[in-house]
C-alpha cells in the first residue's frame, strides 16, 4: 500500500482504535501528527526550479548554436566556463542562503548541461575527430562527478540518462559491447547506497537492464541469429536478474528497495520469452565448447541460490507457502540450467515453460493480496492477459481461416476480458477488506 493510502486508512481506523482502548486520545493525535510531518512535501517548488534549470541551460545552448559564427574563439571558450562557473556559484549562493535548496539543486543541474556544452563547444572549436559515444561518456561522467560532489539526486538522473544514451549508442548503434558502462554503474552505486534516492535507484536498474539487452544486439537484430551462444547467454541474464531481484527483495537498503520491482519484472519477461515454442527457430547450429558455459551457469546459479535461501530465511510465510516458493524457485534455476547446458532444438522446454510461466504469475498475484499491493495484482492479471494473446496467436494462427481466427479471438478477449476484470476488481476490494491482516 503506498503512503496515501495508508494515511487514509490510518485516520480510519484510528477512532475505533481509540473506542477500544487500544490508543488514547493523545496517542491517536501524536500519531497522525507524526505521520503528516513523515509525508512527501508538495513538489512543484522542486519541479519548477529544476524545470528552470533545464530550460535555462537548453537556451544557452540554442544561443551558442546561433551566434557560433559571429563570435572568436576565445569568446567562445570564455563564455562556456563563465557559464560553469556562474552556475556553481549560485548553487553555493542558494546553500549558504539555507532556505532554497532545491533552487541550489536546478543550479548543480544546470552546471551539468554547461558541462556537456563544454565538451561540445571545444570539440568543435578544435575540430576534435573522436568516437561520438567517448562525448557521451565524459559527459556522464562529469555528471556523475557532480552528484557525488554536490550530493545531487538530479545529477545523478541526468549522468544516468547520459549513460543510458552512450550505452544505446555504443550497443545498438555502433554494436560493440560498453564495457566501461560496469566501472560507471559500481561509481553511481556508491552514492546510491548512502542517499535514499528513488528515482535515481530506478534509472541505475533501467541502464543496467538495457546494457544486459544491448549485449544481443550485435546479432539478435538481423536475419539470422548468429549461434545458440546468446540464447544460451539470455539464459544465464535472466537468472542473474532474478538472482539480482532475491536479494534487493530480502535487503532493507533503500537503494534495492527500489529496484527490485524492476527486477522482478525483467525476471518475468525473460521466463515469458521462453514459452516461445519458436524461439529457436532461427539459430544457426553451431558446436560451441560447453565449459565455459558451464563454469558461467555455476556462478550465476550460486549467486541465485544465495539470493532464495536469505529470502526464504527472511520470510514469514507458513512452511506450505514457504515450500510453494522454493518449489518455484528451483523450477525456474532448473528450466534456465537446460536451456544453458542443452541448446534448444525443438518446443518441448517451452511446454514446461508456460507452466512454469502460470505458476509464476499466481505467485506474484498471491503475493499482492498477501501484501495488500494493488501494483502486484494488476501486474499477475496484466501478465496472464498478454500469455493468453500469445498462446492464441502463436498456436491458432495457422489452424484457422483468418476471418474465423480474428472472430474467435474478439470473442475469446471480450469473454476473457470481462472475468479478468471482474476477478481483479474483487481481489482488490478483497484487499481493501483486509488491508492490515492479511500479511502472512
Amino acid at each position: 500500500m503506498n503512503e496515501r493510502g495508508f494515511g487514509k486508512r490510518l485516520a480510519q481506523e484510528l477512532p475505533r482504535w481509540e473506542a477500544q482502548g487500544w490508543v488514547s486520545a493523545e496517542g491517536r493525535a501524536a500519531i497522525l501528527a507524526d505521520f503528516a510531518a513523515r509525508q512527501a512535501k508538495p513538489a512543484w517548488a522542486s519541479a519548477l526550479a529544476l524545470a528552470g534549470a533545464v530550460l535555462l541551460g537548453v537556451g544557452v545552448i540554442t544561443w551558442f548554436a546561433a551566434h557560433w559564427n559571429e563570435m572568436s574563439k576565445l569568446a567562445k571558450l570564455v563564455l562556456v566556463f563563465l557559464a560553469l562557473i556562474a552556475s556553481h556559484a549560485g548553487n553555493g549562493f542558494c546553500q549558504t542562503r539555507g532556505a532554497m535548496p532545491k533552487l541550489a539543486q536546478g543550479m548543480v543541474l544546470l552546471s551539468v548541461f554547461f558541462f556537456g556544452a563544454a565538451i561540445m563547444l571545444v570539440g568543435q572549436i578544435y575540430h576534435i575527430d573522436a568516437h561520438f559515444p567517448d562525448g557521451l561518456a565524459l559527459w556522464a561522467a562529469g555528471g556523475l562527478l557532480t552528484a557525488w560532489l554536490f550530493a545531487s539526486q538530479p545529477a545523478l538522473l541526468a549522468a544516468l540518462a547520459l549513460a543510458a544514451v552512450w550505452t544505446w549508442s555504443e550497443q545498438f548503434d555502433y554494436r560493440v559491447m560498453n564495457w566501461p558502462l560496469l566501472g560507471f554503474l559500481a561509481l553511481a552505486a556508491v552514492p546510491l547506497a548512502r542517499h535514499d534516492w528513488p528515482l535515481a535507484a530506478r534509472g541505475w536498474g533501467g541502464v543496467l537492464l538495457l546494457w544486459l539487452a544491448g549485449w544481443h544486439a550485435q546479432t539478435w537484430i538481423g536475419p539470422l541469429w548468429d549461434s545458440n551462444a546468446h540464447l544460451r547467454l539470455f539464459a544465464l541474464q535472466v537468472l542473474g536478474v532474478a538472482g539480482l531481484w532475491t536479494l534487493a527483495q530480502a535487503s532493507a537498503q533503500p537503494f534495492a528497495r527500489a529496484l527490485r520491482g524492476d527486477f522482478l519484472l525483467a525476471a518475468l519477461a525473460g521466463a515469458f520469452l521462453f514459452t516461445f515454442p519458436d524461439l529457436d527457430l532461427r539459430l544457426s547450429r553451431r558446436a560451441e565448447a560447453a565449459w565455459p558455459w558451464l563454469a558461467a551457469l555455476a556462478v550465476t546459479a550460486a549467486f541465485f541460490l544465495a539470493g532464495v535461501a536469505r529470502l526464504l530465511r527472511a520470510s514469514e510465510l507458513p512452511p506450505p507457502r514457504r515450500a510453494l516458493a522454493a518449489a518455484l524457485a528451483a523450477a525456474f534455476a532448473l528450466l534456465l540450467a537446460v536451456e544453458v547446458v542443452v541448446p534448444r532444438s525443438g518446443s518441448v522446454p517451452a511446454l514446461f515453460w508456460n507452466a512454469l510461466f502460470l505458476a509464476l504469475l499466481y505467485w506474484v498475484g498471491d503475493l499482492g493480496i498477501r501484501h495488500a499491493d494493488r501494483q502486484l495484482v494488476n501486474r499477475a492479471f496484466a501478465g496472464f492477459s498478454i500469455w493468453v494473446l500469445a498462446r492464441y496467436f502463436d498456436t491458432f494462427w495457422t489452424l484457422f481461416d483468418r476471418a474465423l481466427f480474428f472472430m474467435a479471438g474478439g470473442l475469446l478477449l471480450l469473454a476473457g476480458g470481462g472475468w479478468l476484470e471482474r476477478r481483479r476488481r474483487a481481489l482488490l476490494r478483497e484487499i481493501e477488506g483486509n488491508d492490515g491482516r492479511g500479511q502472512a
